[in-house]
Order: structure tokens, then C-alpha cells, then sequence
């Protein structure tokens, strides 16, 4: 049994396009095969010149706009076809033709086929001449051209001389460029010719009815001959119009009545950057069955989903298509919804594992997030029970943060005068580690100089919750304590505390000085997000990893000003008594330091997803070369305090009963960035001086034996520029 198309008919014409759908399929034809694309052809009058291929849906018009100037009885053959080629034994297309009123457009006169117009020049008896016009609603025609001498004088064109006609002059792609060869001819039949002559031509079509312009049936006026021959001879007259076969304009067009033309989503709550992005437009060969997007966990998201033209004036099915959509969620079938105007707002909301995260907050960090799945299901002629797709996601971020704190792990001093060994940078290494508190707080520190911070946490929707990690938190402790025990034995092999052994303290010929080495504070993070990439189709996990180490490695030495009024004189040896005489009557003690140092910090960012894949952040390496001097006095009075670890368990204390301090800092500061712009990746050095700044710090013991700091106060001595000293150009790199 034969199948495929049987037949196509012109389904309407509009202006002067000419719409053609499939008519009659043959009776092996299945529904699935109609359902499949069809190859439309076009070819010229004869079916040899091919002018068109294209593929369209089974219910698709193709759409043939024929031109005015290629109106006319001139007919194109069009087909459709399975196979993508022109049935070999039989014709089962149509031939095509458009109509619109005749009228001559244009004319000339030209001494060569379509040349340029020459009527202001003057021709010769003799010469060979061409008519060129321009028509509409006639190609394929043959048409008659007369000639005509208008008489001087006479009354009107009724008086004007016939002297010729050309019969059978075919239009070719609405144009016609006639050779007249028998201009002598025309020179007998005058009786009295005048200096000049001028000629013109009517146009006459087959049924005898002469073809005007819109206003006039007088044409190529005028044709200006002077009294002259140059030939006697006579040629045939010829149609020098190419046959190029011009092609009309094709396009398609949806010719149920019954669907739309366009779907449009408008998602506003992904990133909160308002998009509408198309999913279904035939006319782009676009159809998007997925969507994914961002919602919270709670009701109260929406998107809108535009229905552009969406028409239902008929069906081609019974019972007739309504107005409305099927909604789904996970499978199941919600309700029906009639769709009121071209838009539908759509609420969606996702689902997060609330509960487990409720009851085992670790499994849920590492748990995938699932989607909610809407299906829109829209019934109509031209799509068929055409389904959308949309996931909806949660909005959640995982975080994880764990810092890894060194306390000095070498540090060295000669003490010519004191016996007991002073730490001198205690608040400078206050304030590094400041700083790293404020990204994770240290929750468990041991003896021994180490410690560390390690936190994770969830939030949906901006809700953050904790997540504890007590078995990992437990194993680093252990490693902590061993560490701890491995120190202890170490400190055995210690020359600190010593100083009598020392040759430089035994000959007292040098000042006491402070040497530190602090190794590196590690504080890594990564955070796991649902990222609607931004104007895509998908949600997709982002990854953001961070790393600092500050500082790499810091270099730090003091020298104790006040051990070297030895060496001052008479001055020094004043000073040094005052000093004395004060610390033992009013029990404190007075120090001031001078203090060099070199410090090396870094960072690092970086974000991927596979959609955008690597994103790289900031990448920063510092160097900093800091002097400062700063001076104190110290109780010599000590008391016993309690104060908990971080662990809970309290812990004796012996601290200064008072003290107070005053320090002043400045530094060069160079740095080396590596960063992203718009024109790509680019690194940059500067180099910078900070400022000066001082701060006077007060602490005592009160309330309840608290420590407290009673009176603290920053002064900026130096502003720090508002220009780097020196600052390089941004150097991409390729």
C-alpha cells in the first residue's frame, strides 16, 4: 500500500502570497508519519531549475509571496515530498502563479540591451535602438509594442503616426529590452521628415487591451531621431532579457487555527535579575522541552509563562481544544488550568530536606539536592499535548571552614641583663590572630602553641544552621595532643631561659635582643551553592574554594632600648638610675622597643562550575617591611585568675596585676595581584607606604577579677597616601 503525500492544495492567498498545505495523504500512511517533517521544492516553470528546498513541520504552510513584477502567467511548480526529492513518475504538486494589476512601470531608450537611458540623446536612421520596460502582473506574457511619430501641431496622440509593431514580444521576470533593427524603414513612411523626429510606444496585451503606466498608455517618451541615416540595412527584431528565472520570496507559516506561536518564561527570583528567555518559537527552530531554575523552600515564587498569539478559532480534532494548560508536579497531576489572556503565573516552590537536616545535619550536607519537576502540558492543533519541563531547585549553601593556628615554633633571645626570659611581641601576635578569629573562631586550643577552628554550616533561603562535627573536631584534638607531647620532649634539648651559660651574657657587652620565625596561619574554606547561571536553561552546583596563609612567614627583631643606657654615658647612666629607682619603689617595671620586621602573606580564590567552568578570584602575594617602636609599664605585682578553655574546662592564670602600653607602626607594603576584568586575566604590582599609626592601650584587673582592658585608644599619626608610591599597568596575559 502506497504512503506519503497524495496531493497538496493552495490553501489561501493573501495580497500576493500564495499558501500551500498538504491536501491528501495516500492511505499507507501512518499518523506518526505525518507527524514528521515534510521537504518542500520549488522549481521553475519547466521543473528543471530548482529554486527552493526546504523543511517543515507536516502542519506548516509553505509560503510562496510572488512579487508584482513577477505576476503574471509565469508559474512555478511547487511539491512535497518524503524522500526530500521530486516524485520521478508523476506530478503531485501545483503550479503556482501570482496576479496583480498590468501596468508598464518603466521605460527607456538605450543603444545597447538594458543600457542606459538615452531618450535626451539623439538617435540616427539606421542605428540599431532597444526598448526597455519594466511591468508588473505580466511576466510570462506575450505582449505587442506599437510604435508611434508624434505629429507637431496635431490633436493629440489621435493624430500622432503608427508606424510599427513587434508581435509576440515575451516578458521575462517582468521585463522586456526589445531590439528594433528597421529605424531606416521608419524614415520612408515620413513624408516631410523634420530636423528632429519623436517616437513612442504603446503596449498591448494578448486580449487586444493597451497597458498603461497608472495614468497614461503612452510610454518611453520620447524617442528623438534627427534627419540623418547611417544604415539602410534591416535586422529581425529580437528580446535580449535574460532568463535568469527570478526566484520569489518563501518563508512558512503555522496555518492552525487552533495554537501559538510562542512560549515565553519570565523568571524573576533566580538571582534576582528579572530575564524572559524563549523556549518555544517554531519561526527560530527553537523548541526547549527543560528549564531549570531557583525557588525557595517555602511558597510564595512564581515565573510567568507567556502564550504569545495564542489563537483557538477551530479545531481540526473533536472535541474541540481549550484555552488552558495541565499542570504536573512530580508526576502528578495537579488541576487543569485555563489560561486567561497570553499569560499564566506560574507558583513553584522547592523542596529541601529540612527534617534530615533536623536529624543528621552531616548526611544532609553531603546529600544532593533534589529537584521539583512541574510539567505543563498545553493542548492544542499545532503542538499536540507539547510539554514543558521545569526544575525547580533549592536555594542552599554549604560552607565548610577549618584555620590551623602556629604559635611561634622558633624564637630566640640574648638577655644581657635580666636572667628571666620577657615575651616582647605578645600583642602584636594578638592582633594577627585577630584576624583569623574573625573568619573562624578557634574553638579547641592546646598547650604547646597550636590550635584550630572547624565549622560547617547550612543555609535555605538565608535560614543558617550549624552543623556539628564532633568526630572529626576529636580526631584533630588528638592530633593536637600528640603534637603537644612531641613538643614537650623537644623542649628538653631548648637553650631558652639559659642565658647564664651564655657567652655574651657572661661578658654583658651586648643589649638584649628578641628573634622570632611565626610559621604560617591556614584558614581554608569551600562553599558548595545552586547557581542559576545567569540568561541559561540550568541550575548547577558552584564551587568556591578559598585559601590564606598569613602570614606565610614572619620574621620579627626587638631590641630593648633601655639595655643600652650602658652605653650612653653620663646620660644613660642618669636615665638608667631614674629607671631603677622607680621600678623598685613603685613595683612596675619600664621597657621600651625598637622593633624591625618581614612579613610574607597570601591568598587565593577560586570558583568553578560546569557550565562557566573556572572563574578564578583574586590571587594576592604581599610582602611587608614594618618598623615600630613601642613602650609599657608592668605591675610586678601578679594575681591568680581563672579563665576557661576551649573546652569548657577552667584554668589558673597569673597575669600582670596593671599594665599598659603605647606602640607606633609604620610599613612599606608590595604587592603582587593576579585578577579578572572584562578584557581577561591581568596581574599588577604596587607599592605602598602605610602610614604611620599608634595606639595606647590600658588593662587591669577588676570586677571580679576580669580581666579587662580599661582604656584603649588608636591615633593615625601619618595619613597613608591616597596613591601607591608605585603602581604598574594591568599586564593581561594571553
Amino acid at each position: 500500500m502506497a504512503k506519503g503525500i497524495k496531493s497538496i492544495k493552495q490553501q489561501q492567498v493573501i495580497g500576493t502570497s500564495v499558501y500551500l498545505i498538504v491536501d491528501q495523504w495516500h492511505d499507507g500512511t501512518t499518523e506518526l508519519d505525518k507527524s514528521k517533517k515534510l521537504t518542500w521544492l520549488c522549481f521553475s516553470q519547466d521543473k528543471k531549475k530548482q529554486l527552493d528546498t526546504r523543511q517543515l513541520e507536516s502542519k506548516d504552510s509553505y509560503v510562496i509571496k510572488i512579487p508584482p513584477k513577477l505576476a503574471g502567467s509565469y508559474r512555478y511548480y511547487v511539491e512535497a515530498s518524503f524522500s526530500g526529492k521530486k516524485d520521478p513518475l508523476k506530478d503531485t504538486g501545483l503550479y503556482v502563479y501570482g496576479t496583480t494589476t498590468k501596468k508598464v512601470v518603466t521605460s527607456k531608450w538605450c543603444a545597447k540591451p538594458d543600457g542606459e537611458d538615452l531618450r535626451k540623446s539623439q538617435f540616427s536612421y539606421g542605428h540599431l535602438i532597444y526598448l526597455g520596460l519594466e511591468t508588473e502582473g505580466m511576466n510570462g506574457d506575450q505582449v505587442t509594442v506599437e510604435v508611434y511619430r508624434r505629429v507637431p501641431g496635431g490633436g493629440g496622440s489621435k493624430d500622432d503616426q503608427y508606424m510599427t509593431a513587434f508581435t509576440h514580444v515575451q516578458v521575462i521576470d517582468g521585463e522586456v529590452n526589445l531590439k528594433m533593427g528597421n529605424t531606416y524603414q521608419w524614415y520612408g513612411k515620413i513624408k516631410k521628415p523634420n530636423p528632429t523626429e519623436e517616437f513612442y510606444v504603446k503596449v498591448k496585451d494578448a486580449s487586444g487591451k493597451y497597458i498603461s503606466d497608472g495614468k497614461d498608455r503612452l510610454h518611453a517618451r520620447y524617442l528623438r531621431i534627427k534627419n540623418n541615416i547611417v544604415s539602410r540595412n534591416s535586422e529581425p527584431p529580437t528580446n535580449h532579457t535574460p532568463t535568469k528565472v527570478d526566484k520569489p520570496e518563501i518563508s512558512f507559516k503555522r496555518h492552525e487555527p487552533c495554537r501559538y506561536d510562542k512560549v515565553i518564561i519570565g523568571d524573576k527570583d533566580s538571582n534576582k535579575k528579572p530575564f524572559d528567555i524563549v523556549v518555544y518559537d517554531p519561526l527560530q527552530k527553537k523548541n526547549i522541552t527543560t528549564y531549570e531554575t531557583l525557588a525557595k523552600h517555602e511558597a510564595g515564587t512564581t515565573i510567568d509563562l507567556t502564550f504569545e498569539k495564542i489563537t483557538h478559532k477551530g479545531c481540526f480534532t473533536q472535541p474541540n481544544h481549550k484555552k488552558e494548560i495541565e499542570i504536573y508536579i512530580n508526576g502528578q497531576k495537579q488541576k487543569t488550568q485555563v489560561v486567561s489572556g497570553d499569560k499564566y503565573t506560574l507558583p513553584i516552590q522547592a523542596r529541601a530536606n529540612t527534617y534530615l537536616l533536623r536529624t543528621n545535619p552531616g548526611l544532609f550536607f553531603v546529600t544532593p539536592d533534589a529537584a521539583n519537576t512541574y510539567r505543563i502540558v498545553t493542548k492544542t492543533c499545532a503542538q499536540p499535548n507539547n510539554p514543558l519541563t521545569i526544575n525547580v531547585y533549592p536555594n542552599i549553601e554549604r560552607e565548610v571552614t577549618f584555620v590551623l593556628t602556629l604559635f611561634p615554633s622558633f624564637g630566640a633571645e640574648v638577655n644581657q641583663k635580666f636572667s628571666t626570659r620577657e615575651k616582647l611581641t605578645d600583642y602584636n601576635k594578638k592582633q594577627s590572630m585577630q584576624l583569623i578569629r574573625n573568619e573562624t573562631e578557634i574553638l579547641y586550643n592546646a598547650k604547646g602553641g597550636l590550635g584550630f577552628g572547624l565549622q560547617a554550616k547550612v543555609k535555605v533561603d538565608n535560614v543558617e544552621s550549624s552543623i556539628e562535627l564532633a568526630h572529626t573536631r576529636n580526631q584533630i584534638k588528638k592530633l593536637i595532643g600528640f603534637y603537644h607531647t612531641v613538643n614537650e620532649v623537644l623542649s628538653v634539648f631548648d637553650g631558652r631561659g639559659k642565658e647564664s651559660t651564655s657567652l655574651a651574657y657572661d661578658r654583658k657587652v651586648l643589649p638584649k635582643v628578641t628573634f622570632d620565625i611565626e610559621p604560617p596561619n591556614v584558614a581554608l574554606a569551600l562553599r558548595i551553592t545552586n547557581k542559576k547561571v545567569e540568561r541559561t536553561l540550568q541550575v548547577v552546583p558552584q564551587f568556591t574554594g578559598a585559601l590564606a596563609l598569613k602570614p606565610i612567614t614572619k620574621i620579627k627583631i626587638g631590641v630593648d632600648l633601655l639595655s643600652l643606657l650602658q652605653y650612653m654615658g653620663v646620660g644613660g647612666k642618669i636615665a638608667s638610675w631614674i629607671k631603677d629607682t622607680l621600678e623598685a619603689k613603685y613595683k612596675f617595671t619600664i621597657y621600651i622597643i625598637f622593633e624591625v620586621s618581614l612579613e610574607a602573606r597570601a591568598e587565593l580564590s577560586l570558583t568553578y562550575n560546569k557550565v562557566e567552568g573556572f572563574a578564578p578570584g583574586p590571587r594576592k602575594l604581599q610582602i611587608e617591611a614594618g618598623v615600630g617602636i613601642k613602650g609599657g609599664v608592668k605591675s610586678t605585682e601578679f594575681v591568680t585568675i581563672v579563665v576557661p578553655e576551649a573546652d569548657g574546662s577552667p584554668q589558673k592564670v597569673k597575669v600582670e596585676k596593671w599594665k599598659g602600653e603605647a606602640s607606633g607602626a609604620s610599613s612599606m607594603l608590595y604587592t603582587y595581584e593576579v585578577n579578572a576584568d572584562s578584557k581577561g586575566q591581568y596581574s599588577k604590582h604596587k607599592l605602598e607606604f602605610t602610614g604611620v599609626k599608634a595606639t595606647i592601650v590600658v588593662y587591669s584587673i577588676k570586677n571580679g577579677m576580669k580581666y579587662n582592658e580599661s582604656f584603649k585608644k588608636d591615633f593615625t599619626i601619618i595619613e597613608k597616601p591616597d596613591k601607591a608610591w608605585y603602581e604598574s599597568e594591568k599586564e593581561y596575559t594571553v
